[in-house]
């Protein structure tokens, strides 16, 4: 304990009066989390092995590399990228296409579990969610992981057949907010490489580079003085360590390696305006950059890294609060507005805390200037001591969950952990220092300090301003040295400190009269009890050791927003928006965010056309809390007409000039020739408009008012005898009528619309670019079987377009075919296939997409089938292990019973190719596929 209480000394004195050269030789580094192994090989190689069994029997691989589009030079933009993809196509021990269905056949889906990303300054790959109970497993991903660091083939049929994919990976991904922030990120990153370094590249030179081009930067580059390996999972440390040992150590070193060079980012003297405009630009955008440097090398491991770190974290937890107060009045200035502290983009040499607003219309200085002043205000007054008790108390809070679920940490978030900390020398204390340290560290530093460090890194003359603007007519482009001018009188303003107004009452100010349990069965094909309350309340709960410190639940019944008819439809699409933000009692969301804070507990409601769900989750320490949110839910929700009236200003913000939005167009579209409803439509600026308060309250109140119609399930790690107590007095208090029992009313429209039918619509784009979208939809019964087949023949179907459409036609980047079985829509399975493509590759791509339904309903594979298999045996030993997986169940079970197997590994086994074929030929015979595709002028 005293050698802990010496860190934090020096840490809040370093933070606060000590020069920063003497800190450096004073600061005690973090210590290391003794659970992760951590060697370096004489190749320079850095390796982090640990132990971990959560998910059980599962190991991640990782392998990060110091290298991104940074060390491009103007004639190579876009070989990192470009690199990272070729990693998946042809390496020394697994050659051509054979590394992606190698991983598959044990269990590893390329894209959930098996990808990459290629950054500005490091470049990551992961294999995750890998069997662990077969070393020779363990043993082949670690050698993928070296063929990756020394071994790619990079010929040259497959360079030129990745070409067209990284191509539509552009046209796909160049959105007109990336389009703005590359035309003006030259102003903002003023002769910097980081203003032209967008590691997607240019096409020019991904379409055109020699071969050797690649190879030279491969070998240039990818070298073990720039690698780290991080292997963290169900796995012998001394028998991986000795593996990465024998892999990796006989890479070599060039004799004379390229200098790793950072590139700087200088301060500016003065603001910086960059306006941007684009024609598909949806709603005005404004964000803030206010520079400040990184720390050292020499002072990220210390104590001062972790103290830094805390106070800007409390920093941004405070700003938020009161820039969402803002947002929550009817005359705000904004739509939203946030912010956080971080890197300056994707920029490692320079930090910023960035604030970004979405304003009402597209006059963006009103909402300019109420952040700025915001900013100063915080800077001159600084943060009060209610606030910042608020925001320590709901830091340690989670960190507390944390450290309880510390016997639960998962193995990718640990993994990621280590990543960072050999790319930026993050601490990697691990949770059990953390949680002392932090609990002494965040009581010891007092807001006064936080208030220092706010101000002295916030520099209103070091600061950038990013304006984004659709182009079009009626909106004004405005000019720099005006905005500039603006901020300037803001400068001069007196900004009055912040008054922080909290209310100071509880909850619940006078308890309902309590009910009881009046009877008790067990439910073994759950593994749970039964509890049914004196008010017709029905209560399931299921005791787990899944984690320590937490409790799901989910409440639903029967019955939705179906009976209200069409003329409520402005209603009932802006509903969820109330229902997810919303107050209780006499507390607005506001007061009851302030309220919640330093408690681990959040309820949210769902009301669908034919369900309605209430969930949640909680500590075991906030079981009360999360119950007392049940009953105010139930009883006293509310909003007032200013929050009414701010909700609507915010989605007005963010819906206006969407028109010109390709992306967003093609949904719509897409959604009026699937469904009939105009309840399915998306929700537009007009139904916003159209949206009554009191109809919405009356909607949701009125689903809520029977709450013996619902059944409650409890999941987690809960103290039976409190649990209830509590149900006895916030559960069978609930106002609730049994002899009302509740119904399902259909009504036509909700479902996807028969038959087969095929549509197009042509826009102008500023890049060409064509959407598709095919459904193939159905009645089955719902039975577990039917739903593992239903999951089957959609990852089969994604298997496939993948190799068929992306790889080998090159007309798309992304695709993938997604459905499940349902249990009360009116068609139970819908199979989606949603993508965008090459305009010149639609004929053939919608051809392919087509002719590959049709084959899975004639022949299926044993190699494909038995990926799927492969994967699914694991998905679902991991999802039995946790408490939503049996809230979902057994809530489910409710709504429509369907008995679970006891051995969900042996059914999957069963599946034969025969069970694929006959299942999609049954949904081929009801004749259901629709084809809507959106192309270019």
């Amino acid at each position: 304990m005293k050698r802990f209480t010496k860190f934090i000394c020096f840490a809040l004195a370093g933070c606060c009066m000590l020069p920063l050269g003497l800190r450096a030789q004073q600061m005690p580094p973090v210590p290391v989390d003794k659970n992760v192994r951590i060697g370096k090989l004489d190749n320079g190689l850095t390796y982090y092995i640990r132990h971990n069994d959560y998910p059980e029997n599962q190991v991640d691989f990782y392998i990060a590399q110091k290298v991104g589009s940074i060390q491009e030079e103007e004639n190579q933009r876009g070989l990192a990228h470009f690199l990272e993809h070729m990693c998946f196509n042809g390496t020394k021990h697994f050659p051509g296409n054979t590394l992606i269905p190698w991983l598959e056949s044990v269990g590893v889906k390329f894209g959930m579990n098996l990808n990459a990303y290629t950054a500005v300054d490091e470049t990551v790959y992961r294999i995750c969610g890998v069997p662990s109970e077969r070393i020779g497993v363990q043993d082949s991903c670690l050698l993928i992981l070296s063929d990756w660091a020394n071994g790619l083939l990079l010929e040259d049929k497959a360079i030129d057949e990745e070409r067209a994919v990284i191509h539509e990976e552009w046209r796909s991904q160049m959105p007109p907010m990336q389009r703005i922030f590359e035309k003006t990120s030259p102003v903002i990153f003023p002769d910097s490489r980081y203003g032209s370094r967008s590691p997607i590249g240019l096409m020019s030179v991904v379409d055109h580079f020699p071969y050797q081009a690649l190879r030279d930067y491969y070998e240039k580059w990818y070298r073990p003085d720039l690698q780290g390996v991080v292997v963290v999972g169900d796995v012998d440390v001394d028998r991986i360590e000795a593996k990465i040992k024998e892999l990796f150590a006989p890479i070599e070193l060039p004799a004379q390696p390229a200098e790793r060079v950072y590139y700087p980012v200088d301060d500016f003297t003065e603001p910086v305006i960059a306006i941007g405009q684009d024609k598909e630009q949806g709603n005005s955008l404004v964000k803030f950059y206010f520079k400040y440097d990184v720390l050292p090398d020499s002072l990220r491991n210390t104590m001062l890294a972790l103290t830094t770190e805390y106070m800007l974290d409390m920093a941004d937890m405070m700003m938020m609060y009161r820039l969402h107060d803002i947002s929550t009045l009817p005359d705000a200035p904004y739509a939203l507005a946030q912010g956080q502290h971080g890197d300056m983009e994707l920029c490692k040499t320079k930090k910023a805390m960035a604030y970004i607003a979405v304003p009402k219309g597209s006059d963006t200085e009103p909402a300019m200037d109420a952040v700025y002043r915001e900013v100063l205000r915080a800077k001159r007054g600084g943060f009060t001591a209610t606030e910042y008790a608020r925001c320590r108390s709901e830091y340690l809070s989670q960190l507390e969950q944390a450290y309880n679920n510390r016997n639960h940490q998962e193995n990718r978030k640990l993994a990621e952990s280590y990543v960072r900390n050999f790319l930026d020398k993050t601490p990697i204390p691990g949770i059990e220092n953390e949680y002392q340290l932090m609990n002494m560290l965040a009581n010891q530093i007092p807001v006064e300090a936080v208030n220092q460090m706010y101000a002295r890194l916030l520099n209103e003359r070091n600061m950038a301003v990013l304006i984004a603007l659709p182009e079009k007519e009626g909106v004004v482009c405005p000019d720099a040295a005006a905005l500039k001018a603006s901020l300037a009188q803001i400068d001069a303003e007196e900004i009055a400190p912040y008054v922080d107004n909290v209310k100071d009452e509880p909850l619940i100010s006078q308890l309902p009269a309590a009910g009881k349990v009046v009877s008790e069965k067990a439910l073994p094909q759950f593994g749970a009890k039964e509890w049914m309350l004196s008010n017709g309340v029905r209560v399931i709960v299921k005791k787990t050791d899944f984690k320590n410190d937490e409790i799901v639940f989910r409440a639903t019944a029967k019955g939705g927003t179906s009976v209200y008819g069409d003329e409520w439809v402005n209603d009932l699409l802006f509903m969820p928006v109330v229902a997810a933000q919303h107050g209780l009692g006499e507390f607005t969301f506001s007061d009851l965010t302030k309220q919640m804070a330093g408690k681990q507990a959040v309820v949210n409601i769902e009301l669908d056309h034919y369900v309605r769900n209430v969930s949640g989750n909680a500590t075991p320490k906030d079981l009360k809390t999360l119950m007392e949110l049940i009953y105010l839910n139930f009883t006293q929700l509310n909003v007032t007409a200013d929050e009414f009236t701010a909700l609507q200003n915010l989605l007005k913000g963010v819906l206006q000039n969407q028109e010109s939005n390709p992306q967003l167009i093609f949904q719509q579209k897409l959604n009026q020739f699937m469904y009939q409803s105009p309840r399915m439509q998306m929700l537009d600026a007009a139904d916003v408009d159209g949206a009554n308060r009191e109809h919405i309250l009356k909607i949701i109140r009125e689903q809520l008012a029977n709450a013996s119609q619902f059944t409650f399930v409890f999941s987690g790690n809960f103290d039976e005898a409190e649990l209830k107590s509590l149900a006895e007095q916030y559960l069978a208090s609930l106002p609730s009528d049994p002899t009302q029992k509740a119904e399902i009313k259909r009504i036509s429209g909700i479902g996807v619309t028969a038959g087969e039918k095929t549509g197009e619509v042509k826009l102008k784009m500023e890049v060409p670019q064509a959407y598709g979208g095919i459904f193939v939809s159905g009645t089955v019964p719902y039975n577990f079987k039917n739903r593992i087949l239903a999951s089957m023949c959609a990852q089969l179907m994604s298997a496939r377009l993948l190799s068929e459409v992306r790889e080998k036609e090159g007309a798309t980047y992304s695709i993938s075919t997604s459905g499940m079985l349902e249990r009360t829509s009116d068609v139970p399975l819908v199979y989606q296939t949603v993508f965008p493509m090459k305009p010149e590759k639609k004929d053939r791509a919608l051809e392919i997409i087509r002719n590959e339904f049709t084959k899975l309903a004639q022949q299926v594979d044993e190699a494909e089938l038995t990926k799927v298999k492969e994967f699914m045996v694991k998905q679902f030993a991991e999802m039995e292990r946790t408490n939503s997986y049996w809230c979902g169940e057994i809530a489910g079970n409710e709504l429509l019973p369907s008995e679970l197997p006891a051995d969900t590994k042996a059914v999957i086994e069963a599946i034969s190719a025969a069970d694929i074929c006959g299942f999609m030929k049954e949904l081929e015979a009801q004749q259901n596929y629709r084809v809507f595709v959106v192309m270019p002028m």
